[in-house]
């Protein structure tokens, strides 16, 4: 990928002007491109038109991805000229849902934004990209350059040239092309290439990464309970592992049970892992892998290297937990046996041993409840977070309006006007307005200025009137738009809170904004500002709200107009009294009506779009909650196992304690302290680890996946809940055996005697 020197994961894109540096590069074999991601246009199918995602392309873009057609061919040069011949590509899935899968949809004629394309090939099944599309366009680098957009850029090396090569080659091209086309070398980037492969998974990297550390020290902590566990049961049969030696039984032989017990729960344990495995991938599968969130990915399934893990892991858990039992069946702890007739326990050197295990337990639990709990938290604290509007009872569709049927601002607006009118007539219709891009996890950048000020970037939407009514967005100076704002009159702006407070010292009511529009070739739009609205945390709360400039549709340039179609379509909002769902009818009756030849697209309540960016919030919240509870079940097996057996082992002395005058709460708080002080220790060399590592290891890593993970630890509410969570799942694993202990007889003294 072709880009922008930012690193890979960013899917930098290049405008259509530089392109034509990247010819003769040495270092390139072929290049391609896509503009952008894709956008959505009206097909004409069996009844009612349908919206579908299609992805523009040129002639060698899939040449330099080394695609072979499934059926047809590639776009020729013809196609991919400005005002060469309409063509379209299918992809697998379009292919086999609309056409069946029949071999002569070649040269057929399908029907897209109110045009004819031929149809010359089909994708291969397994061809995915990160963003789901249904049909293949070519895309002539003439019209990109018109409309002055951003292109996707694929190149593949040449053999024997390194990436870092290739980047130099690239930057040097363009430090060199820019200046020679009127372009300043200060405002731009350098650019590099990066291996599309680390593009496509970045989205999800440092995510997966942050799990896989996660699972890492669950593994650590299940190794050290295993070990612990093993300890425990080498102690409770010390007495006949002595009495074998004493008959003469070598040391091998001594081990084999130890060993062959430990082969046994590892091959077991791998067995039962791989199954419960199987049957979350199938879960997931079915729920999870999503189109919207992994593109290309569809499908996971449990591969042999997975398996292979599997096995290297408990193999490696249980040789740990092997060496510690072996450790204890050596020879003179046979002996000791002997001497105490099986009454002796653990020896001195084998409890601060287990002690030792359970305090590592501890840490290793109270550092991957800090991780996974809090992150767990900041997920739902983002999740419960209020965005800046309102979204209960609003019910939302999309449209594509192609350019050959409305080619203008006016032609636009006048549609929607028409809608909106209907809309309005509906009985239970509240509110309703469009935009051109959703309100939550859609934005379009223009750069503004402010008199002789350097220019800045900020968010760039256009509105109808009753967007912010629609919305509930909160008027809170000045005015909103009404009729008076046309086409011809004093183009005007609404701003958001942000963008007063990070431009204007003061109110910015009444003060000029100028739009640079140079990139498309018009002329600086001067803007008065009329208004300031809420803010609306466009990216969800989990980061700062952007500033946003709200303009009058009817305002629009038409060149702007232009270029704002590739990247949103009209978003229309409507607030019913209702249920949003029982209004779906209407606004497929309206459209109908005003426009019979396009279709609504995401027609779904407000509500859905709003859960579906939040959906992998929940799916991480899921995960590292689930990760929460295996640690702190695993500590607590562990620390019951060991106190158990310390009680058990100590059994005689309960009853002399008992026969002494001990009362069965001393003989329990007994019992409690010894797992308290083990637990209460690891809790805090775990918070201790924890704040280390989150300071200064995994606080950028993590706050970059979940904004704010630091700033709820340092809340001493947290903390405190945290711990006090730890310290009674401590006192619950202790109540059993402690119980045991209080109700030890006074003759339990004597029995073995």
């Amino acid at each position: 990928m072709i880009g922008p020197a930012d690193g890979a994961g960013h899917f930098s894109e290049l405008p259509a002007r530089w392109y034509p540096m990247l010819r003769d590069v040495p270092a390139l074999q072929t290049t391609g491109y896509s503009v952008s991601w894709g956008t959505e246009v009206n097909v004409a199918a069996v009844g009612a038109p349908v919206m579908v995602t299609a992805l523009s392309v040129s002639q060698h873009y899939l040449s330099t991805l080394g695609v072979r057609m499934a059926l047809g061919r590639n776009f020729n040069a013809a196609e991919t000229s400005a005002h060469g011949p309409r063509a379209v590509i299918l992809t697998y899935g379009f292919w086999q849902s609309h056409y069946a899968g029949l071999h002569d949809v070649l040269g057929r004629t399908l029907m897209i934004d109110g045009g004819p394309a031929t149809i010359v090939g089909v994708l291969p099944a397994r061809f995915r990209m990160p963003e789901p599309f249904a049909l293949m366009l070519p895309e002539a680098l003439e019209t990109a350059q018109r409309l002055n957009s951003n292109l996707v850029v694929l190149g593949r090396l040449k053999p024997g040239v390194s990436l870092s090569n290739a980047s130099a080659q690239i930057d040097a091209r363009l430090q060199s092309w820019l200046p020679a086309h009127g372009e300043s070398l200060a405002r731009h980037p350098h650019a590099s290439a990066t291996p599309l492969s680390s593009n496509m998974v970045a989205g999800y990297a440092e995510m997966l990464v942050f799990i896989l550390k996660c699972n890492l020290a669950l593994l650590a902590l299940a190794g050290v309970n295993i070990a612990n566990l093993m300890l425990q049961r080498v102690v409770a049969h010390g007495h006949t592992q002595a009495i074998r030696a004493a008959l003469g039984a070598s040391y091998v032989r001594t081990v084999l049970p130890i060993v062959g017990e430990a082969i046994l729960v590892s091959v077991l344990g791998t067995a039962l892992g791989l199954a419960i495995a199987a049957l979350c991938l199938s879960w997931a599968n079915a729920n999870v892998m999503r189109p919207e969130w992994f593109g290309f990915i569809t499908h996971v399934s449990i591969q042999p290297m997975a398996v292979a893990s599997c096995v290297a892991a408990s193999a490696l858990v249980m040789f740990f937990a092997a060496s510690v039992g072996l450790w204890r069946a050596r020879s003179p702890h046979a002996v000791r046996e002997l001497v105490t007739g099986g009454r002796g326990g653990q020896t001195i050197a084998a409890g601060r041993l287990s002690k030792a295990l359970v305090i590592l337990q501890a840490t290793l639990a109270t550092f991957l409840l800090i991780y996974s709990f809090l992150f767990a938290l900041s997920e739902i604290i983002i999740n419960r977070a209020p965005l800046g509007f309102s979204y209960d009872h609003v019910l939302t569709a999309t449209i594509h309006p192609p350019r050959a049927q409305y080619p203008d601002t006016s032609a636009l607006e006048a549609l929607g006007q028409r809608v909106l009118d209907r809309m309005r007539a509906q009985p239970g219709i509240m509110a309703v307005g469009i935009m051109n891009g959703s309100p939550l996890a859609s934005a379009v950048t223009l750069k503004f200025q402010r008199g002789t000020a350097p220019p800045f970037a900020a968010q760039y939407q256009f509105v109808t009137p009753d967007v912010f009514q629609t919305l509930q967005i909160p008027l809170l100076v000045g005015r909103g738009f009404n009729a008076g704002d046309h086409a011809g009159a004093e183009p005007v702006a609404i701003v958001n809170t942000s963008f007063q407070k990070k431009y204007f010292t003061a109110g910015a009511l009444d003060h000029r904004l100028d739009l640079i529009l140079h990139h498309v070739d018009l002329p600086t739009q001067h803007l008065r500002i009329v208004g300031e609205v809420g803010d609306v945390h466009v990216w969800g709360p989990g980061g700062p709200p952007p500033p946003i400039v709200y303009v009058p549709m009817a305002q629009v340039p038409n060149g702007l107009m232009d270029v704002l179609r590739q990247y949103g379509n009209l978003h229309i909002m409507a607030r019913t009294s209702g249920a949003p769902e029982n209004y779906r009818d209407d606004l497929k009756s309206v459209l109908g009506q005003v426009a019979p030849g396009l279709a609504l697209l995401h027609l779904r309540p407000l509500a859905g779009r709003v859960n579906e960016v939040f959906a992998p919030n929940r799916m991480l919240t899921m995960i590292f909650g689930f990760i929460a509870c295996v640690a702190l079940s695993l500590s607590s097996l562990g620390l019951f196992a060991v106190v158990s057996t310390s009680a058990a082992a100590r059994t005689r002395e309960w009853g002399v304690r008992a026969s002494l005058g001990a009362s069965p709460a001393r003989l329990l708080w007994a019992v409690l302290r010894i797992g308290l002080t083990q637990a209460g220790i690891g809790i805090m060399a775990g918070l201790m680890l924890g704040w280390g590592v989150l300071t200064l290891l995994g606080g950028p890593q993590v706050n970059s996946i979940s904004a704010g993970v630091d700033t709820i630890l340092a809340n001493p509410l947290v903390l405190s809940s945290l711990v006090a969570l730890l310290l009674s799942t401590a006192v619950l694993a202790c109540l059993a055996p402690a119980l045991r202990a209080a109700r030890t007889p006074p003759v339990a003294a004597l029995s073995d005697d």
